[in-house]
């Protein structure tokens, strides 16, 4: 029999199955109601795996509070005294169950130094006996795999040629690429990592700067077709070096190089780890012309003309060495991006299967390139939700450190009501690479929609001092200050010198009626919403939240019964950017007077997320804070599109 049991509500399977997986790293047998049989009676098998466990964890949500069953399982476990109870969202234990201890775990994203999750495991560990050799062996192999967080610096370039700076740093994300998707380390993102150059190397500064326990640096010095790469792995408590290494090749054998001191870093960590399969030589023309484009690349693309630059010096990649996995994913990567995003010149079916093409050939090459399945997702329309979670959940289960992963999952998760899993995804990013602007982004907007402002402010104004040509920070930080009336801090913002100042003007029409409403002015935006929705057939979330937030609220219904969101269905329209289509619809601050009217499920109904909730049996955060039957109302109106 298992040594753990998992009781939880349905609505909450995605959290158990991570729990599970959990306890399963650490050694532990763990069964929930998945593994029911198909030919015995649930219940007769539910009550022998729960009187037979050691330990039984209870998963406390909103519906869990409500479901007969987790009480039931949660009562047994408390008589046997094998209950182990934590929370995953704002509810509390029911009585009697409120005396005792509870875990919380409603940020929780994997990592094992969390408070809560040391609660949980410590729990555990007692009730199964995991005691001495054993519960250190357990510690050991959680260590390994979770614990440790390495940063891996840009290698120095000794070339003799400062303009080879881009080949050596690209080796150097070439190798961190390697260890992160060969090994259970995780590793920061470049971003964070590559800010440390010259002096700022030292390992005690990346500890406090990045929280990183290892640091890998070396140099690399390019000679015609020859690299020789130095690399040492320091421990940044003592400023101990645990390993180093001279290793030098052709640049055809670059790749096992890689592998080679990826190995090398594993084993020095003792971690455990199996290495991709990778191809053992690559032409060291196409290899410099990657590196060159991967210098391109990082961040957003600036416009399409710099896109069709860079498909254009990929392609060439991919032709020169055909099983270079990481350019093909890269590759279906930036073709999407000017599909959904930006001007495309080639019909959409010509695109589709271009992307398809290289982002199956990434996967085929190389499986554990998890990144090579946002592209896939990003084919399928916005509004085919269940369609675009399966590719998301499988770029999560190949590269669940990956910072870009995170951050494009938590925007999904936002997108469908799931604001706290998004901000649980974001501060994982975040954590990682706090210094990548999509994960940044991420953190301080879904912190804003959780409505915890006052954190959310914080990052906002060191965000702004980071990027201080960013208009989308600016905006950011203007909205946090209007949707939650900090008149104060809206005028200390706005009498800064803003990026972008025009593209603010809406928000502070916003603001201006807020504080001070116009009955003129705010009967000409009425007018002008119902210009825009003859004109085109639609509407901008933007407006609708607006206005109804103005006071507008039978305005706003008026115009969504008579607005279309068929585009958000079609394969072939491209995804708006901004806010219009995301998750702010689930904003507490920003649209929570929506949320709290029985109405705003038929608004859900049109954009096709009833019949997403209903299928999947996942509801959004808000279903458990409306004064109305949120579920049922959207039951109702599963199916009902237009």
């Amino acid at each position: 029999m298992s040594d753990v049991f998992i009781s939880y509500a349905r609505s909450t399977e995605p959290q158990a199955r991570q729990i599970g997986e959990a306890l399963r790293a650490l050694g532990y047998g763990v069964w929930r109601d998945d593994e029911l049989p198909a030919h015995r009676a649930f219940s007769d098998v539910i009550e022998e795996r729960l009187r037979a466990a050691k330990a039984v964890v209870v998963i406390w949500s909103a519906d869990a509070v409500k479901s007969d069953w987790v009480r039931a399982e949660a009562d047994a476990a408390r008589e046997m005294g094998t209950l182990v109870q934590l929370r995953v969202d704002a509810a509390k234990p029911p009585m009697p169950f409120n005396r005792i201890q509870c875990a919380d775990l409603r940020d929780w994203a994997g990592e094992s130094e969390t408070p809560g999750w040391r609660k949980v495991v410590a729990s555990i560990a007692d009730l199964t006996g995991n005691s001495g050799a054993d519960a250190r062996l357990v510690a050991t192999s959680f260590a390994k795999s979770s614990e440790p967080l390495l940063a891996v610096l840009a290698f120095d370039n000794l070339s003799g040629d400062p303009n080879m700076s881009y080949f050596s740093d690209g080796v150097s994300e070439e190798i961190l690429q390697t260890i992160a998707q060969t090994t259970k380390l995780r590793v920061i993102g470049r971003g964070s990592s590559f800010q440390f150059r010259g002096s700022d190397k030292a390992a005690a500064h990346v500890k406090r700067s990045l929280k990183a326990t290892y640091v890998l640096d070396g140099a690399v010095r390019r000679s015609g077709t020859r690299v020789r790469i130095s690399a040492q792995l320091i421990e940044c408590a003592g400023e101990t070096t645990l390993w180093s290494g001279r290793f030098e090749r052709e640049l055809s054998d670059i790749f096992a190089l890689q592998d080679e001191i990826a190995e090398s870093v594993a084993t020095a960590l003792d971690a455990i780890f199996t290495p991709a399969k990778t191809p053992e030589t690559i032409d060291p023309a196409a290899y410099e012309l990657y590196l060159r484009v991967l210098q391109m690349s990082v961040g957003n693309v600036a416009g399409d003309v710099a896109a069709a630059e860079i498909i254009r010096q990929l392609e060439e990649v991919t032709k020169l060495a055909p099983k270079f996995g990481r350019a093909w994913a890269l590759l279906a990567g930036i073709r999407a991006g000017v599909l959904r995003y930006g001007s495309p010149t080639e019909p959409y079916r010509v695109m589709r299967a271009k992307i398809v093409e290289a982002a199956e050939t990434a996967l085929e090459l190389n499986p554990g390139l998890g990144i090579a399945y946002q592209p896939l997702a990003a084919l399928e329309a916005f509004g085919h939700y269940a369609a675009r979670e399966a590719l998301l959940k499988k770029a999560l289960a190949t590269a669940a450190h990956d910072p870009q992963v995170l951050t494009v999952t938590g925007f999904f998760s936002g997108e469908v009501g799931r604001v706290h899993e998004a901000l649980a995804r974001a501060k994982r990013a975040f954590d990682l690479d706090p210094v990548q602007f999509g994960a940044a982004y991420a953190y301080a907007t879904f912190l804003d929609f959780e409505d915890r402002y006052d954190e959310a402010k914080v990052l906002w104004d060191v965000f702004r001092a980071q990027w201080p040509e960013s208009g989308m920070v600016a905006r950011a930080a203007i909205a946090g200050a209007i949707y939650h009336r900090d008149w104060e801090r809206l005028d200390r913002l706005t009498e800064a010198n803003l990026p972008e100042p025009g593209s603010a003007r809406g928000m502070l029409w916003f603001a201006r009626n807020l504080r001070d409403p116009d009955p003129s002015s705010l009967a000409r935006a009425v007018g002008r919403a119902q210009k825009e929705l003859e004109r085109t057939g639609t509407i901008h979330f933007d407006w609708l939240i607006s206005l109804f937030e103005l006071g507008l609220a039978d305005e706003a219904f008026e115009l969504i019964a008579r607005a279309s969101f068929a585009y958000m269905f079609d394969l072939e329209q491209p995804w708006a950017s901004g806010s219009r289509h995301g998750s702010v619809l689930f904003s507490v601050g920003g649209n929570g007077l929506m949320m709290r009217d029985p109405r705003f499920p038929r608004f859900c109904a049109k954009l096709g997320l009833c019949d997403y909730w209903v299928k999947t049996d996942m509801w959004p955060d808000c279903a458990d804070r409306v004064p109305y039957d949120f579920r049922a109302e959207a039951r109702r109106l599963a199916g009902a599109r237009a």
